[in-house]
């Protein structure tokens, strides 16, 4: 195992997609379940963070085309991701599993563009 990185795909997905470990969790939980429908409740009562946060979460990832969402009430979010995006999903959730700490760690350290470092190297700074 040393030695051994992240999938760029993963690392991409991540950098993409995912800002935290609780919008991770919340996208992982209902691909696991894909023929279930959850409510915002539902989802918050397994992740346990803020019920605001859990809404927010499920809201982006309608927007983002991971979770189709029947209003109700109460509105119920399924998983139901386009081809590429759930085999994205299917890849990081892999990961997640193999190298959990790995895939926590790239969520929290952000990517940083080679050339934009180069032209950072080069800014005149005042202290």
């Amino acid at each position: 195992m040393a030695g051994e990185t992240l999938p760029i795909s993963v690392q991409q997905f991540l950098s993409k997609y995912i800002r935290s470990l609780e919008q991770l969790e919340v996208l992982l939980l209902l691909r696991n379940s894909p023929n279930r429908s959850w409510t915002s409740a539902e989802v918050y009562e397994v992740v346990r963070s803020s019920r605001s946060s859990v809404e927010e979460r499920l809201e982006s990832f309608v927007q983002l085309g991971f979770l189709a969402k029947e209003n109700g009430p109460p509105a119920t979010f399924r998983y139901a991701p386009t081809e590429n995006l759930g085999a994205a999903v299917d890849e990081t959730a892999g990961a997640y599993q193999k190298w959990r700490v790995r895939v926590i760690e790239a969520i929290f350290t952000p990517v940083v563009d080679p050339a934009q470092r180069f032209a950072d190297a080069f800014k005149v700074r005042k202290d």
